[in-house]
């Protein structure tokens, strides 16, 4: 009898050994069940950063789909598609191993005839290009093409395709650049912000000319992000530098009509008329003044068309405070949201975090920018949030919860104007732009 005790009880420690050891092999599994019906994995081994837009993007002709482009851990540039109904996604390898670095990331832009651009880069290095075959298909692609925009000696990042109707749907690209050396400052890297643009929808572009630059001071490294009205207005958001080099500010201005202006609507100069002086150009949040770090995050357009501002301040590097700025015509109104926590990175074998400034990310919906979603800290692991503004006060809702993983980086579906919109995010282990091995969730319509 004894004997048959001492059997059932190790037949009882078995059963809850074999129990944990489940529980622990299927905790990503789980967590991911816990999302609920309306989530799933859009794109396995896919990372990007935050500075390449449009990203993912919504388009309805013969087909309902999202298009996202991506990096993956063997620095393959990558686009999947997604269809609004069956769910059923595909996916294409733009460029097999061009670096294994999320700065890589390409844009999407959907042509007239539903053909697709795609553009992408190296970390300060060459410009890619290209086309789909056919209307809304990632299936078969013409040749990768290379582009120089006529500059010598220039390395390129980022991407930021604008299509404006009323200028008969000429296409501006933005992108920085830096020189490898400067004749006379050795060692020093002259920044700057360059468009260039194209009439024949991508076939043959114009030589850049560059509209910002740090004046040969290697640490003004000027930040871009760019919203649209696809009509005739471009407005611009950026910085002039790097948070880990300086205190650096946030500006606003916006182009219409062959002219850039600030933010009131007073003339800064013609296009032709470049590069701007930064310092003549109206600040939304001065760093030097307030003593406190910045970086940005989104723009997007009220029913006004007045823009409307993410971005993260710095008081310390483990605290990264979000704010939510919108123009009400005359002025800029700035929240302070939340403090998201620290950084997203890791250490490196030498103990030193490199980007101490990447934070767990802040967006805005495009359609309707009263929504913001946010990546922050919750019991150490940053989570997903939806907050929305109604009249003066923000109601929020978290996305995803008790995570085991990092749930970093939203981004909004561009140009979906339905009801919820769409949301993608990483979700993984994120070391560095070097260094990640995340997949893309996506929120279900």
């Amino acid at each position: 009898m004894k004997h048959c005790i001492e059997q059932l009880k190790m037949v009882k420690s078995l059963i809850v050994l074999l129990m944990l050891i489940g529980i622990t092999t299927n905790a990503s599994s789980q967590e991911r069940a816990s999302f609920g019906q309306d989530y799933s994995i859009a794109a396995k081994d896919a990372t990007w950063c935050w500075y390449a837009d449009p990203r993912a993007v919504y388009h309805k002709g013969k087909h309902e789909k999202i298009y996202y482009g991506y990096i993956s851990s063997k620095g393959d540039v990558v686009i999947s598609s997604r269809d609004a109904n069956t769910k059923a996604i595909e996916t294409f390898v733009l460029h097999e191993k061009l670096q294994v670095d999320d700065h890589n990331v390409p844009s999407i832009l959907f042509l007239p005839d539903g053909k697709i651009l795609t553009f992408y880069t190296e970390h300060n290095g060459r410009f890619f290009i290209r086309k789909s075959k056919n209307a809304e298909s990632i299936n078969e692609w013409e040749e990768e093409r290379t582009l120089t925009f006529g500059l010598k000696n220039e390395l390129i990042c980022y991407s930021h395709p604008v299509m404006l109707s009323a200028e008969k749907s000429r296409i501006y690209m933005f992108f920085r650049s830096r020189n490898k050396r400067m004749p006379d400052k050795p060692g020093y890297a002259n920044w700057g912000q360059n468009y260039a643009y194209s009439d024949d929808y991508g076939k043959t572009w114009s030589d850049a000319k560059s509209y910002l630059i740090s004046n040969g001071e290697h640490d003004k490294i000027p930040y871009l992000k760019i919203v649209s009205d696809n009509k005739s207005k471009i407005h611009f958001l950026f910085t002039d530098g790097h948070p880990k080099l300086r205190a650096s500010s946030v500006y606003h201005m916006y182009y219409e009509n062959g002219k850039f202006h600030q933010t009131k609507g007073d003339e800064l100069a013609s296009f032709q008329a470049v590069p701007l002086n930064i310092s003549k150009i109206n600040k939304l949040y001065d760093a030097e003044k307030m003593k406190v770090k910045s970086w940005i995050w989104d723009i997007a357009l009220d029913k006004k068309g007045n823009p409307v501002v993410a971005y993260a301040q710095y008081p310390s590097v483990n605290e990264h405070i979000y704010h939510y700025a919108n123009w009400d015509g005359k002025k800029w109104i700035d929240q302070k949201l939340i403090s998201s926590g620290k950084y997203i990175t890791k250490p490196e074998k030498n103990g030193k975090v490199l980007e101490e400034h990447y934070s767990g990310g802040i967006v805005l919906d495009h359609n309707n920018p009263s929504n913001v979603f946010m990546s922050r800290q919750v019991n150490e692991v940053f989570e997903i949030e939806h907050w929305k503004l109604n009249g003066k006060k923000w109601k929020t809702t978290a996305l995803t919860s008790n995570s085991t993983l990092n749930n970093i980086r939203p981004y909004v579906v561009d140009h979906y104007t339905g009801g919820k919109p769409i949301l993608l995010w990483m979700k993984g282990v994120y070391e560095h732009y070097t260094r990640y091995n995340t997949d893309l969730f996506i929120n279900e319509k």
